[in-house]
C-alpha cells in the first residue's frame, strides 16, 4: 500500500462531503484507506458496513443497479447510488494499486426524482390499514398516516410537530407506547384506548443510530375490534365448515337423528350398527336423557324389519293394573268396561316389527314371566282369550336402573336379565363425550328455527358455557334448552344475558364479553357492591335528578338501561371528561363512550362541572386528564 497516500487522508477529509477519496488494491479493488466522508455513503446505503477492506467494484455494482464497474484506468463513470447521481474516476497508484475518486452531483440532482419517491413512500404509508405514528428521539411526531384518522378520529396534520405527550395530555389517547419505548429503549406492545371507543393494540419499536441513541420510533396501531369481528367471523365459518363436513355423521331423519362425531360416540355407533344386524334382543342402558328411544329406532331402521311397524312403549307410564291388556291385548267381554271388539296389545301391534321397552325396569314380576316367554319364541294369550297368538316381533328393551341391582334385590327375574343382556349397548353420557355438544347445539336450533320459522345463532359465550355445563339431563336437556332459548330470547343473537341461571354455573371463571362486563360493572360486581345498594343508595337521587321515575314496566331489562343512563350521565356531568367517568364508574373510558351512545346520552352537550358547556367526547377538551 502506499503509505504516504494513506497518511495524507486526514488532510483529504478536507475535501467537501459529497467527494470521496480511497486506496484500494487488487483487481476488485479492496478499500486499504478512505476519506471519512466515503465511511458516511457506506452508512447511507448499508447501516452495518465497514469500509476498509470493502470490495468496492462488487459493492458500487450491488447498490448501482447491476451497473458494471470496469476496470480501466481514465474516463469518468457516471452511477447512481442513493438515489442521486454520481461519477468515477482512477488512476494507477503503483503495482496492482489504484488512487479512486468518487463525488456527487450535486449540481444535477434530479429534485423531481427526489419528490417523486417521497410521494411514493407518503403514499404507500397512507394507504395502509393499520395505524402508523413516528417520532424523533426527542418525542416530536414526525409522521402520522391516514389509517389514525379511521381508526381513532385524529387528524394527522394537527400532530405534526407536535410533542407526542401533548395529545396524550389532551386524552387523544390513553397511554403513549411510544415514550414508554424511547424512554426504556426496546420495544414496547401494549392496548391503548381512544375517546371514539376503539380499543387498539400498539406495538412501539424504536431505532437506533451509530451511537446507540434512539433515532426514531416507529409505532404500529391495530383496531383490535375490527380484529375480533374478523376472529368471530372466522370461528363461524370454521364451525360451518365443521358442521357440513360432518354432514354425514347426522344420520336419519329430522326426529330420529343421532350425533356422532366425537370417539366415544362413534364406538357406540359402531356396536348399533352391528346390533341391528343381529336377530336377537337388544338390552340398551343408560342415563336418562341419553338418547335410548333414539338408538332403538336407529336399530330399527338399519335392521331387516325396517319396512315393519316400529312401536316404543313407556312401561313406567303404564298403570300396574293396565300393562297385561295393553301390552297384550284382550278379547271382547274380557272385563267389565272392555271394547267389545276386543283390542290388540303393542306385542301384535307390532309383529314384523320391532317392539321397544323403555322403562323395563318397571314392570312387575309377572309381565317379567309373560315377556321372557315371548322371548323364548312360545306364544301368548290375549286377557279373556283362550287361543295362543305367536307374532314374529324383535324386542328391544332400555332402562336407566342398575338391573344388576335390582336382581339382587329380587325386583327383576335374573332369567330374563340373563336373556336381554346378551347383547346390551350402553350409552354414554353427555358428560363423557363433549365434543357432540356444539353439534347437537346447532342440531335442534336449526330444527326449531324451521319448526318457528325464526332465524336464531349462538354467541360464542353462550357456545362456551354449554360446553361448560354438565348436563345431568344429558341430551334431552340440552335439547329443552336450546329450544327454550330460540322461542324466548330476543334479537337474532342468543347472548348470555338470555341464559337462565342454572346454565350460567359454567361461566364462574370465564371471561365475559365487554359489554355485558360492562353492565355488570355498572352495577357495582367489581366493587363487591351489588346492583341493589346502587339503586337504592346514592344513585336514586342521580336517577330522581334526571328524571327516572323509577323501576320501568319493561322489566329487569329496561331497569338497567335506565340504571346505567343514569350513572354515566351524572358522572359525565359532573367531571366534564369522558376519563374521569371511567374512572368514578371503574370501566375503561371507551366503554363510557360506547353506552353513552347506545343509551342515548348525548356528550357533546353535558353541562361541565364549572357551568361551562363542555365536548366530553373530544379529547382535546380543556377539563381532560
Amino acid at each position: 500500500m502506499n503509505t504516504l497516500f494513506a497518511s495524507l487522508m486526514p488532510l483529504f477529509d478536507l475535501l467537501p462531503r459529497h467527494v470521496c477519496l480511497l486506496l484500494c488494491e487488487g483487481e476488485d479493488w479492496q478499500v486499504e484507506a478512505h476519506t471519512t466522508s466515503f465511511a458516511s455513503l457506506t452508512q447511507r446505503l448499508e447501516a452495518d458496513c465497514t469500509p476498509r477492506g470493502l470490495l468496492l467494484r462488487h459493492w458500487l455494482t450491488r447498490h448501482s443497479a447491476g451497473q458494471f464497474v470496469p476496470d480501466t484506468p481514465g474516463g469518468q463513470l457516471d452511477l447512481w447510488l442513493a438515489n442521486s447521481p454520481w461519477h468515477l474516476a482512477w488512476r494507477p497508484t503503483g503495482p496492482d494499486q489504484r488512487c479512486i475518486l468518487l463525488w456527487e452531483d450535486v449540481e444535477n440532482i434530479d429534485m423531481q426524482a427526489m419528490e417523486s419517491f417521497s410521494q411514493e413512500l407518503f403514499a404507500i404509508t397512507n394507504h395502509m390499514h393499520d395505524g402508523l405514528w413516528v417520532i424523533d428521539g426527542q418525542g416530536i411526531t414526525l409522521h402520522v398516516n391516514e389509517a389514525l384518522r379511521r381508526i381513532a378520529a385524529i387528524d394527522p396534520q394537527e400532530m405534526i410537530g407536535k410533542s407526542v405527550s401533548i395529545p396524550l395530555n389532551e386524552g387523544k389517547f390513553s397511554a403513549a407506547v411510544t415514550l414508554e419505548a424511547l424512554e426504556q429503549k426496546k420495544i414496547i406492545t401494549r392496548f391503548d384506548d381512544y375517546p371514539n371507543g376503539s380499543r387498539c393494540l400498539n406495538t412501539s419499536t424504536p431505532i437506533f443510530d451509530k451511537q446507540g441513541n434512539v433515532w426514531r420510533v416507529v409505532a404500529c396501531i391495530r383496531d383490535i375490534s375490527e380484529l375480533e369481528y374478523l376472529q368471530r367471523g372466522l370461528a363461524d365459518a370454521e364451525r360451518l365448515g365443521y358442521l357440513q363436513g360432518k354432514a354425514g355423521d347426522f344420520y336419519h331423519d329430522d326426529e330420529d337423528r343421532l350425533i356422532a362425531t366425537s370417539t366415544i360416540m362413534r364406538r357406540c355407533m359402531s356396536g348399533l350398527d352391528r346390533a341391528a344386524k343381529s336377530p336377537s334382543g337388544i338390552l340398551i342402558l343408560g342415563e336418562t336423557g341419553t338418547g335410548k328411544t333414539y338408538a332403538a329406532s336407529w336399530i330399527h331402521q338399519r335392521s331387516n324389519r325396517a319396512d315393519g311397524p316400529f312401536i316404543a312403549v313407556n312401561c313406567a307410564a303404564i298403570p300396574p293394573s293396565l300393562i297385561e291388556s295393553e301390552l297384550f291385548g284382550y278379547d271382547k267381554g274380557a272385563f267389565t268396561g272392555a271394547s267389545r271388539n276386543g283390542r290388540k296389545g303393542y306385542f301384535e301391534l307390532a309383529d314384523k316389527g320391532t317392539l321397544l321397552l323403555d322403562e323395563i325396569g318397571e314392570l312387575p314380576l309377572n309381565m317379567q314371566a309373560k315377556i321372557l316367554h315371548v322371548l323364548d319364541g312360545q306364544g301368548f294369550r290375549k286377557i279373556g282369550g283362550e287361543k295362543e297368538i305367536r307374532v314374529d316381533v324383535r324386542i328391544i328393551a332400555a332402562t336407566n336402573r342398575s338391573l344388576d341391582q335390582l336382581v339382587n334385590e329380587g325386583r327383576f327375574r335374573a332369567d330374563l336379565y340373563y336373556r336381554l343382556r346378551v347383547l346390551s349397548i350402553q350409552m354414554p353420557p353427555l358428560r363423557e363425550h363433549p365434543e357432540d355438544i356444539v353439534p347437537l347445539m346447532m342440531f335442534f336450533l336449526g330444527r326449531t328455527c324451521r319448526r318457528y320459522k325464526i332465524s336464531k345463532t349462538f354467541s360464542p359465550k353462550v357456545i362456551e358455557c354449554f360446553c361448560r355445563h354438565p348436563w345431568p339431563g344429558n341430551v334431552r336437556e340440552l335439547k329443552a334448552a336450546v329450544e327454550f332459548l330460540a322461542s324466548m330470547s330476543e334479537g337474532s343473537l342468543i347472548s348470555l344475558r338470555d341464559l337462565p341461571s342454572y346454565l350460567m354455573g359454567g361461566m364462574k371463571d370465564v371471561r365475559l364479553s365487554e359489554e355485558e362486563v360492562d353492565t355488570r360493572q355498572s352495577c357495582g360486581e367489581n366493587d363487591g357492591k351489588g346492583c341493589q345498594a346502587s339503586v337504592y343508595g346514592n344513585t336514586s337521587a342521580a336517577a330522581q335528578e334526571d328524571g327516572a321515575p323509577g323501576p320501568p314496566a319493561g322489566g329487569f331489562r329496561q331497569a338497567v338501561e335506565e340504571l346505567e343512563r343514569s350513572l354515566i350521565s351524572r358522572a359525565l356531568r359532573e367531571t366534564g371528561s369522558t376519563y374521569k367517568a371511567a374512572a368514578r364508574l371503574g370501566i375503561s373510558q371507551s366503554t363510557v363512550v360506547r353506552k353513552a351512545r347506545q343509551l342515548g346520552v348525548r356528550l357533546h352537550e353535558i353541562k361541565t362541572g364549572n357551568g361551562k358547556t363542555g365536548d366530553v367526547a373530544a379529547a382535546g377538551s380543556d377539563n381532560a386528564p
